[in-house]
């Protein structure tokens, strides 16, 4: 009897524990603003996606906990929304959410007061929420900060305080921060204001900018204060570029892309200038380019690797990561998660050699209709198997087979496909949806 009121004791505590996270309303929107007003409290709104991890674990582990609930529950009408569906859609939109989870704190007239992204520990989400009230106390709006704009836009002072205020509420500052350098003396672009800005602008700047001029100038100082993330950022800078040259279909910035990628210090990790032209054209839909630089980025680079050296990166990899794994404790918490990333991490390279030979065969696969061509793609996807034997491999090469017209033995890999999704706990329905188009001789491409 003793044994089973300590049991039920502790499910009580538990429930209790986690009865007292965050109360999510259930209501409308158009409820949840009505809630904010006659309670002269903010929102807080958590803007997810059904396909989201990060989105879950803060679900699961962090949203339930009692000390986050009494700090928000207390402080903020909280609502959570599937960005993907029904009124999330129009939510998301209207604050321009794109990353997930994304944190909204917003006033009961529909004002943002604080916008910002990413799965955290439960310390520091509480802390978002001290800053959030912190903002909110802030007596000018972003509407005064703009008019006030026009009159202050060589004041470096007001600059920085203009950038800080649209970065709390998540936009976007990569021409203002131009703007700001422009005007600071040459040696006083260093500073830690200045590091924060790269920081929070990353994933915005432009190859073009003044800011990645300034990155390059003062590299070795920079280096010293970002360590890791001097390179990300140099590395998302490239990125962002190469994302305009092909929304805008300027080759001229692509070329601009592909040199200051290449200028660069080249390691094991560097993108290769071929890959950007195939991608570029892949993008674009010019597929005779596609294919040339295709084919020259496989049969000179990836077809060229062998097995054993494949082998020794991942070893190198590995033993690197056994170096660091402490580091990697510390910021990945969750045992499983470890043990996880220190799977992948033994096969690391394999896996993305892998990956992009048989991603350019199903590139191939999609887009180009030239015999021979399609051939090369075959022979390409043969080797992503010989690397890693995996569904998606099997089915990238069954498909190409298909597209040969080499029916039956599209469909011997299509089932192996189905056979080893099943085995290995995959989703079994894209292969059996496949093999029921092959075996009824329909098209299974665009």
């Amino acid at each position: 009897m003793k044994k089973t009121l300590l049991v039920i004791t502790s499910l009580v505590a538990t429930f209790f524990s986690y009865s007292q996270g965050i109360e999510f309303e259930h209501g409308t929107w158009a409820e949840v603003l009505e809630k904010a007003k006659l309670s002269e409290k903010p929102i807080f709104i958590d803007v997810y996606t059904s396909w989201c991890g990060p989105c879950k674990m803060m679900s699961t582990d962090v949203f339930p906990l009692a000390t986050v609930g009494k700090v928000y529950n207390s402080n903020f009408i909280c609502y959570t929304v599937d960005a993907e569906k029904g009124e999330g859609l129009s939510i998301a939109k209207q604050y321009e959410v794109n990353l997930y989870p994304t944190y909204l704190f917003i006033n009961a007239d529909k004002s943002l007061i604080m916008k910002t992204v990413g799965r955290m520990e439960a310390e520091k989400f509480i802390a978002l929420a001290q800053t959030a009230k912190e903002e909110l106390k802030t007596p000018k709006p972003l509407a005064e900060w703009d008019k006030e704009y026009v009159q202050k836009k060589n004041d470096t002072a007001f600059l920085l305080a203009y950038i800080q205020k649209r970065a709390r509420l998540g936009m976007k500052n990569a021409a203002l921060f131009d703007e700001y350098l422009a005007q600071l003396p040459t040696d006083k672009r260093t500073s830690k204001e200045i590091v924060e800005i790269y920081q929070q602008e990353r994933n915005n700047l432009t190859i073009n900018s003044l800011a990645y001029k300034n990155l390059q100038t003062n590299a070795f100082t920079f280096y010293a204060q970002l360590s890791m993330y001097f390179n990300m950022i140099i590395s998302a800078t490239i990125d962002n570029s190469f994302r305009e040259a092909v929304k805008t279909k300027n080759e001229q910035l692509l070329q601009q892309v592909v040199d200051a990628n290449e200028s660069l210090p080249k390691t094991p990790e560097s993108k290769q200038k071929e890959a950007f032209y195939m991608n570029y054209y892949k993008n674009t839909d010019d597929v005779e380019k596609y294919i040339i630089h295709a084919t020259k980025y496989c049969e000179n680079s990836l077809m060229t690797i062998s097995p054993d050296s494949i082998a020794n990166q991942d070893k190198a990899t590995f033993q690197q990561f056994e170096l660091t794994k402490n580091l990697y404790a510390s910021m990945i918490k969750d045992s499983a998660q470890i043990a996880e990333f220190k799977n992948y991490m033994e096969h690391a390279q394999r896996n993305k050699y892998s990956e992009a030979i048989n991603n350019i065969a199903w590139g191939f696969f999609e887009k180009v209709k030239d015999e021979k061509a399609l051939g090369d793609a075959l022979r390409w996807s043969k080797r992503s198997l010989e690397i890693y034997r995996n569904s998606h491999n099997l089915d990238t090469y069954a498909n190409l087979l298909y597209k040969l017209g080499r029916k039956d033995e599209a469909i011997t890999k299509e089932t192996e496909a189905l056979d080893f999704a099943k085995k290995y706990n995959y989703k079994p329905k894209p292969y059996e949806e496949m093999l029921q188009k092959m075996n009824a001789g329909e098209k299974t491409w665009k």
